[in-house]
């Protein structure tokens, strides 16, 4: 994997868990209404959703630090890519989700997506 590809996929990997961590703990705080969309009163009846889309991108992001540590010091970089690759790739199917089902979330889904998919496209044209 190249490192322009990893530059993307590792700054992805960063924002996911970056986000991940706001999901969990700070869903509920208006500070952060333009990312989340949650109202005040609906903060309860949204946090096991927020608490489990936190984990799960926090366990993206791990996932693409554990691929990119493959790629760079295992004895299978193929296999770190492959890991790369595909959490790369649901992140831009996610951010395309995101968009369909919110719109208001635009910049948002264009976030998610935009990074991994740029990953994906250098490391195929220059692989």
């Amino acid at each position: 994997m190249n490192v322009l590809s990893q530059i993307l996929a590792g700054s992805t990997g960063l924002a996911l868990i970056s986000v991940g961590v706001l999901e969990i703990f700070f869903h509920g705080d208006q500070r952060f209404y333009r990312i989340f969309l949650i109202r005040p009163e609906d903060v309860r009846a949204v946090r096991m959703w927020a608490m489990n889309v936190g984990a799960y991108n926090i366990t993206f992001g791990l996932g693409i630090a554990v691929g990119l540590w493959l790629v760079n010091f295992s004895s299978t970089p193929a296999s770190g890519s492959a890991i790369i690759i595909f959490c790369c790739a649901c992140h831009v199917f996610l951010g395309f989700w995101l968009w369909v089902t919110e719109k208001r979330l635009l910049v948002s889904a264009i976030g998610q997506a935009l990074f991994p998919a740029l990953a994906i496209i250098f490391y195929v044209l220059l692989h």
